[in-house]
């Protein structure tokens, strides 16, 4: 799971507590929440957060858990009425279906603190937004535009405005052409006839989502009104994120207020009730190992910022990640600290082994290496026309990478020759003979399944590599390997017509081997003979 750096100064962090505190104690602390110090420099830090922990993207999030983990009490928020309708037309839903909406009355801002929401709005959508395509937050000033809103797809050219950091207006198309946030996540909207548009009761354009806000609504230290809207394609997770970028302005005094959104249905926004969990202190003990009572594991749970409600525990609302009793197990860890489990042997017996599988694998591996091959590691990842069009043979059903970055990635492999004779191809300049094999998986559709098998495949390039010279490794291998296995000759497009045989175990096609054709080695750029084998292991077990 990657990172995210989240970077803030000590005295933001401060003035956030209501109090002083020491670097080395923020060194000290900070690990034990599970919030890792990447640097610490005068008075600015730069920490990592698990993606996991979205709540934990700002100095805000921080402090309240560094709060509640120090000792202070749990937070709960809740929000009045504003009064705000947000439409969303049905124009919209196949583009990007769901929106919700907050306001943040009375904020005080200066630079660090815009600096910091911002920050937090970029890092959700890196990381819990994937880049915007599931989740993408706008922020305005709510005092230059009037309510009702409204949420609708628009045609490109339709409607223009001018977006942030630019001095004209420009049509929604045009954005995607020449503005730097257009030219970096237009891929979201690729494909889409009509663009999603946030507009207010005057025709004012808020946000082109999930490109850019408009100008018109630029958040400044001046700004004391800030609405949020939050569109995406997973309502759970737009709910998330409303909820923990409001509630960071709230944290720094702001005055949260839901917003009526209205759709197909209704609801106000944001949901701030807290869930109620059942505390299975059996359970927890077990998989950590520990005796703690329930109270132990209700004070424990407080550090993380739980509040308790009689036997049930309230999970806070901005906690995006808690999800099961596992979540509370592995928080309950967190606070009394991984460096205070005592470690202990299992308290039943078992036998360890390699499975039979990795065995075969081992053993065949040294007998490749025995026969003077030297192994190759190939990535699973081909395209069409490496895997089927330069061997000769029809395209099969297989599984396809549904957004390939790059031609060359576009499938999952069925078979290891092609990748064998593309090593080959990129290696022919060595001296010859060149003897490489590989043992790895191949991937194949059956029915409505994906096969997965382990495949071996070995090459031999050189001047001299023939059938009888392919067929005498095979010998070998299947010999000390102590497999029975019947040749019979066979016909493949991929290998020279009466120089291949196919290899049957228990009445069952088990491998193939031969001369390559020399079309197929033309393909590849090749100038010398290749004798080649494939085994299915998998036939083996």
């Amino acid at each position: 799971m990657s990172l995210a750096s989240v970077v803030f100064s000590k005295s933001e962090l401060e003035a956030l507590l209501g109090r002083k505190i020491k670097m080395s104690e923020l060194e000290e602390t900070l690990p034990s929440i599970g919030i890792p110090v990447e640097s610490a420099e005068k008075e600015t830090l730069a920490v990592d957060i698990t993606p996991n922990r979205p709540d934990m993207l700002s100095v805000e999030g921080i402090a309240r858990a560094y709060s509640s983990f120090t000792g202070g009490k749990a937070k709960q928020y809740s929000g009045k009425d504003s009064g705000i309708k947000l439409h969303i037309d049905d124009s919209v839903i196949p583009v990007r279906p769901f929106i919700v909406g907050a306001l943040v009355r009375n904020v005080k801002l200066d630079e660090h603190s815009i600096e910091s929401l911002m920050q937090l709005q970029e890092k959700l959508h890196e990381t819990y937004g994937r880049k915007r395509r599931k989740v993408s937050i706008g922020v305005h000033n709510f005092d230059a535009v009037q309510p009702p809103f409204y949420y609708k797809a628009v045609e490109p050219n339709s409607c223009s405005f001018v977006p942030l950091d630019m001095k004209r207006k420009i049509t929604l198309s045009e954005i995607l052409e020449l503005h730097p946030k257009g030219i970096e996540y237009r891929i979201i909207l690729e494909g889409c006839r009509k663009y999603p548009l946030l507009q207010d009761s005057k025709g004012q354009t808020l946000s082109f989502p999930p490109i850019i806000n408009g100008e018109l609504t630029r958040v400044t230290e001046n700004t004391r009104n800030i609405f949020i809207d939050v569109t995406g394609t997973d309502a759970n997770a737009i709910m998330d994120a409303l909820k923990i970028t409001a509630l960071s302005l709230v944290d720094r005094g702001g005055e949260l207020f839901t917003v009526e959104v209205i759709g197909r249905e209704k609801l106000h926004t944001p949901d701030l009730e807290e869930k109620l969990a059942e505390l299975p202190v059996e359970k927890i003990n077990k998989m950590l190992g520990t005796e703690f009572s329930e109270a132990q594991l209700l004070k424990l749970l407080a550090k993380m910022g739980y509040a308790s409600s009689g036997r049930k525990i309230r999970i806070p609302c901005y906690r995006a990640d808690v999800m099961d009793w596992v979540d509370l197990a592995e928080d309950a860890a967190i606070a009394y600290g991984y460096n205070n489990f005592e470690p202990s042997l299992p308290n039943f017996f078992s036998m360890g082994q390699e499975k039979h599988s990795e065995v075969l694998e081992g053993k065949a591996r040294e007998l490749m290496i025995g026969l003077d091959f030297l192994e190759a590691v190939c990535q699973n990842l081909t395209n069409e026309k490496e895997c089927f069009g330069k061997m000769l043979v029809e395209e099969k059903p297989h599984v396809k990478i549904k957004n390939p970055k790059v031609e060359e990635s576009t499938m999952l492999r069925t078979w290891l020759p092609p990748s064998l004779l593309k090593i080959v191809s990129e290696s022919r300049q060595a001296e010859l003979p060149i003897r490489i094999f590989e043992i790895g998986d191949a991937i194949s559709l059956e029915g409505n399944g994906v096969k997965e098998a382990r495949h071996l495949a070995c090459a031999i390039y050189d001047s001299k590599a023939t059938f009888s010279e392919i067929k005498s490794v095979a010998d070998a291998l299947l010999r000390e390997m102590g497999w029975e296995v019947d040749m019979k000759a066979a016909e493949h497009p991929s290998f020279i017509k009466g120089r291949a045989a196919e290899i049957v175990y228990r009445k069952k096609r088990a491998g193939i081997l031969g001369e390559i054709h020399p079309q197929v080695l033309n393909n590849f750029g090749l100038e010398q003979p290749v004798a080649l084998l494939e085994l299915d292991l998998t036939s083996f077990l």
